[in-house]
């Protein structure tokens, strides 16, 4: 009441769980448990839905359930115990596109409703007047396009779709769970008290020093040295160290080091440290909440996911899995390389399966979604921006989403952008994005190519791949993939990608042509690199062997410089490789 009150001044008109009645508020975790005895046949063996969330569409209608009528909050609403619900910034991105998802893919009868969710926490929050400005927003009848209606929940009941969930009476009354309403927080306090009187977040900020010594010092000096650390950073590290060292039960102070972490956690994540908040988070093994259908989202898209650090092993992810496979993954793959990716990675595994379903364009030409590489383009394109760049772990969950948004974006028009060409195929590298028809390129140069193709020493040979897929086969495309996936600098896969569509061109120029030998795109590259430096004795750099000034040539240059050495090539084994069955001849 006292947050309503507080809206109220501002112009906003909101209701509390109370006002509702006798409609009823329920978390979207309690609409998974009635979900649960859907179907349900112990005869036949028949479970009912699975645990899983619920998604936008389905949080978007009433249910009646055992004779009440409830509505259900998003889950983006839920606090979570991860770290992601402290940052409002994020939620109101999330409040933005789930109600661009519900108008884009709403195919029911009545009218989509949703629940927005204001908690007094939220007041504390940096954020909180960009809140006001969206709610304000809602008030005017739209968000950003999208035409919004708000009212008092009586009256939106009518034009609402209402569903029926007529199963539960079928079942013993002993077997049903007790379903709970949302509770509204009674506060102590008596009378309203305006909003100054809440204390406010602030953007917390302290040095930070580097704690790896301690992993060669004893126990002992590891505990001293918390009792005399005061920074949230330092705190974390030694606990770390401690974690790894002697378990999660081993005490400091009267309480174990899990107990003590969760509760740095907590403190940092009041004080928004995102840094500690990550640190901590990836040594406890925290997983994101329903990262699984956000994996599933992007398979159904058509695309396959890599978890893993750049320049290490990764694991293709190419079916739905369970929460407890991903983990087993990500912390696999992650953590000894890299603490900090072992988050970082979910929650871009989370913002691609969002932005995949809300703007589609961004990934286009994008095959395997490998998320370590995905995390090197937005270090690179920090890096382009500034001289100085910041930690991509230091950043709040929600500039962590822009930068991803960003270098999508850039890389999508690269045209528009003001990076250097060895920077740009340094970003579309990184993130693995091809041009329109590649694979089927590719498929028209290998059937000019009888002995195939070597790309990073590793062969493709023409038979029996063409003899076994079809060019536009998806399992083609990812045996292409595969072969590229061999390289390990981003810029050089770009040149590799540039010199396969001048090979085709090339080749469907001089239909006479092909080659005898096995196509060996590197070698094609260096001649091409050899023939540019000899053109250019100015830029020859003290390592000969260095491509940088090739890399940031424009593509016409480049491409003219690849072209001549596939001629080279082609020319070579002169008339006896002309196919002689495509010219005239007298039957």
């Amino acid at each position: 009441m006292r947050l309503q009150a507080m809206m109220a001044t501002y112009g906003i008109q909101t209701q509390t769980p109370h006002e509702v009645e006798p409609v009823q508020i329920w978390p979207p975790s309690q609409l998974v448990k009635v979900y649960e005895f859907l179907g349900v046949t112990r005869k036949l063996g028949l479970k009912g839905r699975p645990p899983r969330p619920i998604g936008a569409l389905g949080t978007s209608k009433l249910y009646r359930i055992c004779g009440q009528t409830v509505i259900c909050y998003p889950l983006i609403f839920e606090v979570s115990d991860f770290y992601l619900s402290h940052d409002m910034a994020l939620l109101i991105d999330d409040i933005k596109n789930e109600l661009h998802f519900v108008g884009k893919y709403w195919r029911m009868s009545g009218r989509p409703t949703v629940c927005i969710l204001i908690r007094e926490e939220h007041m504390r929050d940096t954020h909180f007047k960009e809140m006001l400005d969206l709610l304000a927003m809602f008030k005017k009848g739209h968000c950003d396009g999208l035409k919004i209606r708000t009212g008092r929940l009586q009256n939106l009941i009518s034009s609402s779709c209402i569903e029926h969930l007529d199963f539960l009476h079928l079942l013993p009354p002993d077997i049903i769970p007790k379903f709970e309403a949302f509770q509204q927080l009674e506060h102590t306090s008596i009378g309203y008290q305006s909003l100054t009187d809440i204390p406010k977040a602030i953007i917390y900020s302290e040095p930070t020093y580097n704690f790896e010594e301690f992993t060669h010092k004893s126990t002992k000096d590891i505990l001293d040295a918390i009792s005399q650390t005061d920074t949230l950073h330092g705190q974390s590290q030694l606990l770390g160290i401690l974690w790894y060292r002697e378990g999660p039960q081993f005490w400091v102070d009267g309480i174990t080091v899990k107990e003590r972490l969760e509760k740095l956690t907590r403190q940092a994540g009041a004080l928004r440290h995102w840094s500690v908040v990550r640190y901590c988070s990836s040594v406890l093994e925290k997983m994101v909440d329903s990262i699984s259908p956000y994996i599933t989202s992007t398979l159904v898209s058509g695309k396959q996911i890599t978890v893993g650090i750049f320049g290490h092993e990764e694991v293709v992810i190419d079916h739905p899995l369970t929460p407890k496979e991903v983990k087993g993954i990500i912390y696999g793959q992650c953590q000894h390389h890299d603490i900090y990716q072992a988050v970082l990675q979910q929650e871009i595994i989370l913002y691609i399966g969002r932005l995949i379903s809300t703007s589609p364009h961004l990934f286009h030409g994008i095959l395997k979604l490998r998320v370590g590489w995905i995390i090197q383009a937005m270090i690179l394109y920090l890096k382009f921006l500034n001289e100085n760049p910041p930690a991509l772990h230091s950043l709040s969950p929600s500039d962590l989403r822009k930068v991803l948004f960003k270098v999508l974006e850039t890389s999508d028009n690269v045209a528009s952008n003001k990076m250097t060409a060895h920077q740009q195929r340094q970003i579309e590298g990184a993130l693995c994005r091809v041009p329109r028809n590649f694979y089927d390129r590719v498929w028209d140069v290998m059937t000019r190519t009888p002995s195939g193709i070597i790309v990073a020493g590793h062969h493709l040979p023409q038979q029996p791949t063409l003899s076994e897929m079809t060019v536009y086969e998806l399992n083609f495309a990812l045996q292409v993939e595969m072969l590229l996936n061999r390289i390990s600098a981003p810029e050089y896969r770009q040149i590799l990608v540039e010199l396969i569509m001048v090979v085709y061109l090339v080749l469907k120029r001089n239909p006479e042509l092909s080659f005898g030998d096995p196509v060996d795109m590197d070698k094609l590259v260096h001649e091409s690199f050899v023939t540019f430096i000899k053109d250019r004795p100015q830029e020859i750099a003290e390592n000969s062997s260095d491509m940088t000034p090739f890399y940031n040539a424009p593509s016409k240059i480049t491409a003219s410089y690849l072209a001549r050495a596939v001629m080279h090539n082609l020319l070579k084994y002169g008339p006896s490789h002309i196919d002689t069955r495509e010219m005239c001849h007298i039957s």
